[in-house]
């Protein structure tokens, strides 16, 4: 008897513990030390009010109150102290609600033929079922539940009805327990494994719209340029026709000029022709061209909104890091720093670092801003529509690429510091 009820609050223990974690996985909650200790925090203040009312009236009781003392608190947790959203907050709860029918239906179909270990197998399978969620679930639908509120409607339904559904039918009423037992419990645990799959594959296809919207913007860029640099071209063909047909008249005043000594009129002439020359010229930022583009894209724009824009760049050819994924980084960085520096009146600083080193690729945007930027987990995030996208890219092409990111603020100057 003691051991059953050892193991009966080993079981409830790990559920609470695996149903904050994974929730808070879900609703991309960093896994630091700080997160960690302060979740625990509210495993074990949680953990202590079921105990109150356990020993009060048992455990039916707090299974009945679990959506008022476990649940709620945890919503209001993630709205108030992570700064979540409400909508993914209450789907990353139910969601993680969904992922103890695992558990439970395994539990339930392995005791129907050994008895009396329920408990056991299915903490057992709590523990391989974080595990795994946590592996290769987790990054999906956090990134799912980045989208705007109508956007999540979708993905709302199963783990919202599912988790009306079951306190309905198996905790305030035993409807759902009135057939076979492993059959009823089969379709919760087979609902559970169709929204992972759905969400998984949902990510990926939402991967490949990002990556083409990606492809679309640099062939836009360079459509872009190509017009610009046609247009170029015909202005520098009419400016080396004129050149050399006042190339002889610049010659002889030259001449005149230096046999009469008058070398600072001819200084003069020559400066204006190196001028006339210089204009023929195409810019030339660095050797790669996709970083060409994007800046020549850029710089165009910063100069109409007179932005002070400064350069450092020092990179190869040819890169180990795709024009796709080098575009998403480059682009949104600059997008974003355009947006923060137009908000100001003066003082408009863009400074933009690239460097290859050893293989590795260091790219350094620093900017002046109007508004202080609000950081979640070390992200800036933007309460305005469709705002902070841009930084969201920015940090999955770098995760995805195995880099490092890093955005701060210092001397009133909001820095992204990327190492590829």
């Amino acid at each position: 008897m003691m051991i059953n009820t050892l193991l009966e609050i080993i079981r409830y223990s790990l559920t609470l513990l695996f149903g904050i974690f994974v929730s808070s996985l879900f609703i991309d909650v960093k896994m630091n030390k700080k997160n960690i200790m302060v979740l625990m925090s509210f495993f074990l203040i949680d953990l202590g009010l079921q105990g109150i009312f356990y020993f009060i009236k048992g455990l039916s009781l707090v299974i009945s109150l679990y959506p008022l003392i476990t649940h709620l608190p945890l919503c209001l947790f993630f709205i108030f102290y992570l700064k979540r959203r409400i909508f993914p907050s209450l789907i990353a709860i139910t969601s993680a609600y969904l992922c103890c029918q695992i558990s439970n239906w395994t539990s339930i179909f392995i005791n129907s033929f050994i008895p009396n270990i329920n408990h056991i197998t299915y903490s057992l399978s709590l523990i391989i079922s974080f595990f795994i969620i946590m592996k290769y679930v987790s990054a999906s639908i956090s990134q799912l539940l980045k989208k705007q509120n109508n956007e999540l409607f979708s993905f709302s339904i199963i783990p919202v009805f599912y988790y009306i559904f079951d306190y309905i039918a198996t905790v305030y009423t035993h409807l759902l327990y009135l057939g076979n037992k492993i059959t009823v419990e089969f379709i919760p645990f087979l609902l559970c494994i169709c929204y992972f799959i759905f969400c998984t594959v949902y990510f990926k296809q939402y991967e490949e719209k990002q990556k083409i919207e990606t492809y679309n913007k640099l062939i836009h860029i360079q459509q872009t340029q190509a017009e610009k640099e046609m247009k170029l071209m015909e202005e520098n063909e009419k400016r080396i026709i004129m050149i050399r047909h006042d190339m002889r008249h610049f010659l002889n005043h030259i001449l005149n000029d230096l046999e009469n000594n008058q070398n600072e009129h001819a200084i003069h002439y020559i400066q204006t022709l190196f001028d006339s020359i210089d204009q023929t010229v195409r810019k030339q930022y660095c050797l790669n061209n996709t970083i060409n583009m994007i800046i020549a894209s850029y710089e165009e724009r910063m100069i109409e909104e007179q932005v002070d824009f400064h350069y450092s760049l020092n990179v190869p050819q040819q890169l180990n890091i795709s024009d796709i994924d080098l575009t998403s980084i480059l682009s949104n960085g600059l997008e974003n720093a355009l947006k923060a520096v137009l908000l100001l009146k003066e003082h408009r600083l863009i400074e933009l670092s690239i460097d290859e080193k050893c293989g590795k690729l260091l790219i350094s945007i620093e900017n002046t801003y109007a508004i202080e930027p609000e950081f979640i987990d070390g992200i800036p995030v933007s309460k305005e529509k469709d705002h902070g996208i841009g930084s969201q890219s920015i940090v999955y092409t770098v995760e995805k690429l195995h880099g490092h990111y890093q955005f701060f603020t210092k001397n009133h100057h909001f820095i992204l510091r990327i190492v590829i």
